[in-house]
């Protein structure tokens, strides 16, 4: 195996991956469609790859779905979305980039494909492109507009898209009839930061949720959108608190039963920078389901329980009182699932998990639950490849003290960190762990004492 590459978290073969794209259900298989770059370990020459999966955990690779037409101008195929169309046709749209006047600032273009068999092969459209930037008019200047995302709404198609507006990065709505002519509908909402990209827009019971990456960490807002389509704001948060070091661009797709789920792509040194990936650089981050809580209007993400079949070497520990120290776990591994549940009426311990820890501790990553001062942080300063990332910790504030009890859900993978803090909270992190004997994994407590109800830990098999 590659040093490093994930073993249950979905990679290519080999070469560049980045965002998901075209996530949807069709006669019995899930579809992923993402970033590829076919060439090298690099990003360039953004084609389509494509894999399937009748599980939502074993993947099958496909041929590439799409690749840049040069002789019509393209150089890249960026990121979209996949849907079927009222005659049950899959049809995929894209933001389509070339160079000089098609560059990505100021000249993409949103075009669309259609399959004749399955998803198997596509045929662009012969009128591409479907929307240029003259549907905004003279008075609308959108740079760098991209990410495509199609939905059925009634009888009408909408698109949202993303882009900047004087400096402000928003998205954008638009209305179509027949997915072929669209008409410009207005500014669904617009931030502070420079850029929106890859946005996501989608109902949950009776609001709308509206996800979008800003060059930082993933955001979510909750809000109404009644037949005026104007979306009103209400809740805020973040989708996962690793940002550039863990996790961008997601996209969602409902399943057949229903679920919301939600995929994002994990970065390697934030932007495809390490030299030592070997051939390959871009994970995708285990499914995640995203459910609405009705009593705060805010996000709830969960592992999608398929995950579970991977489970193997079970093991249990009943309720403990951790005191200040060090505690070894029999579990060890790099491909590990840990469920902890902490008490945390009037503590104001701090506590956590080394995980990728050589005999010696040398080498280990620290995921620490400062409860005091309200941060969950993931300390990588004594992995090995530390030099090698941007920010050696990542931090995520949250109010421990507001709850009873804390729920730690923990993936480790190789080269990842994924986990989910009492189903609300998402930290996701990258490190890359270069001794084979990384394998320890420890149990912390800094201060006073820490009450734990349970821990259950697995090894989970490769996919």
């Amino acid at each position: 195996m590659t040093l490093g590459k994930p073993i249950y978290h979905f990679t290519p073969p080999a070469n560049w991956m980045n965002d998901p794209n075209g996530l949807v259900y069709h006669e019995g298989q899930y579809h992923l469609f993402y970033q590829y770059n076919p060439h090298g370990d690099q990003w360039g020459t953004i084609h389509w790859g494509h894999a399937v999966s009748t599980d939502l955990v074993h993947w099958q690779p496909l041929p590439v779905a799409l690749a840049p037409s040069t002789e019509l101008g393209e150089v890249h195929c960026y990121s979209g979305c996949a849907v079927i169309d009222d005659q049950g046709v899959p049809t995929l749209f894209y933001t389509s980039v070339g160079e000089g006047e098609r560059n990505a600032e100021t000249g993409a273009e949103q075009w669309m494909a259609t399959s004749p068999d399955g998803l198997l092969t596509w045929v662009k459209f012969e009128a591409n492109p479907v929307l240029t930037s003259d549907i905004h008019g003279k008075d609308l200047t959108v740079r760098d507009w991209r990410d495509p995302y199609v939905w059925k709404e009634g009888d009408c198609w909408l698109m949202v898209l993303g882009g900047s507006v004087e400096g402000k990065g928003c998205a954008l709505l638009y209305e179509s009839a027949n997915l072929q002519e669209w008409t410009f509908l207005h500014l669904l909402h617009t931030g502070e930061e420079n850029l929106w990209e890859c946005p996501n827009a989608f109902r949950l019971q009776d609001k709308m949720v509206l996800i979008y990456s800003p060059s930082d960490k993933v955001k979510y807002l909750v809000g109404s959108m009644g037949d005026d389509l104007r979306f009103m704001k209400e809740q805020e948060g973040f989708v996962d608190h690793g940002g550039w070091e863990g996790y961008y661009a997601p996209q969602s797709m409902l399943a057949p039963d229903g679920r919301r789920i939600l995929w994002g792509w994990l970065p390697d040194n934030a932007r495809g920078e390490m030299t030592e990936i070997q051939g390959w650089s871009g994970v995708q981050s285990i499914p995640r389901t995203v459910e609405l809580r009705p009593d705060t209007n805010t996000l709830r993400f969960q592992p999608v329980a398929e995950l579970q079949g991977l489970r193997e070497n079970p093991y249990e520990l009943p309720k403990t009182v951790w005191t200040q120290g060090h505690h070894k776990l029999e579990t060890k591994g790099k491909a590990v699932e840990i469920i902890a549940e902490f008490e945390l009426a009037g503590s104001e311990a701090s506590f956590g998990f080394e995980v990728f820890r050589s005999p010696e501790g040398e080498e280990q990553t620290t995921l620490k639950f400062d409860v005091a001062g309200g941060r969950i942080v993931l300390d990588r300063s004594r992995s090995s490849q530390a030099a090698g990332v941007h920010a050696w910790e990542l931090t995520a504030l949250y109010d421990m003290q507001q709850h009873k009890q804390l729920r730690v859900h923990l993936f480790i993978d190789h080269s990842i960190v994924e986990v989910f803090v009492n189903e609300e909270l998402c930290l996701t992190g990258r490190v890359y762990p270069l001794r084979e004997d990384s394998e320890g994994i420890r149990l912390f407590v800094q201060g006073p004492s820490v009450a734990m109800s349970s821990l259950s830990a697995w090894n989970l098999r490769g996919i």
